[in-house]
């Protein structure tokens, strides 16, 4: 079968391929980020949605603020919505993570598991061992950022106590015998 010597590769398309077939297509002049606030300050490019920026960091900045400001009063307001959340949205939590399990199972024994992302001619960035080393080392790095401050303070917590014997039984396990304890 002889090549054909004129044909020019397709230029790399931008953003989303057209549909193929009949499409109810909407016109519009609307581009993403047209609206977007694009600087770069001290080196950083800055990439922002004005609206949606300027709304929820001001949100951000209420809580905090309120929450430096008055914290007897809304350590209560905070600590009854975490207990009203643990005691009646928890069947949720559980529930969605089934979900999401069952889902990714579905997903893999369906024919939906030859959809490739990206179009059918995309090409993964990366290796299976490459995932797996990325999975492996957030892994680890979550382990190690949590414990590596949890521990320590948790010793040192446990030994502001000092050291409990009990019917000559050691029942505390502060590693450090009372290290943050101040003589006398």
């Amino acid at each position: 079968m002889a090549q054909d010597t004129n044909s020019q590769p397709e230029p790399p398309q931008e953003g989303v391929p057209a549909p193929e077939g009949p499409a109810n297509l909407i016109d519009t002049d609307y581009v993403i980020g047209q609206d977007n606030i694009t600087t770069n300050k001290f080196g950083f490019d800055v990439d922002l949605h004005g609206k949606v920026f300027t709304i929820s960091s001001l949100l951000i900045l209420f809580f905090v603020i309120i929450t430096l400001a008055l914290p007897d009063q809304m350590g209560p307001i905070f600590n009854g919505t975490r207990q009203w959340l643990t005691s009646h949205l928890s069947w949720l939590f559980l529930l969605s993570a089934n979900i999401f399990v069952i889902v990714s199972v579905v997903l893999i024994f369906t024919p939906l598991s030859k959809v490739r992302i990206g179009g059918a001619h995309a090409k993964p960035d990366f290796s299976y061992a490459g995932w797996f080393a990325m999975l492996f080392a957030a892994g680890m790095g979550i382990g190690l950022m949590f414990y590596g401050v949890s521990e320590p303070m948790t010793h040192f917590g446990t030994s502001l106590g000092g050291t409990t014997v009990e019917n000559g039984v050691r029942t505390d396990w502060a590693p450090l015998g009372a290290a943050g304890r101040r003589p006398g």
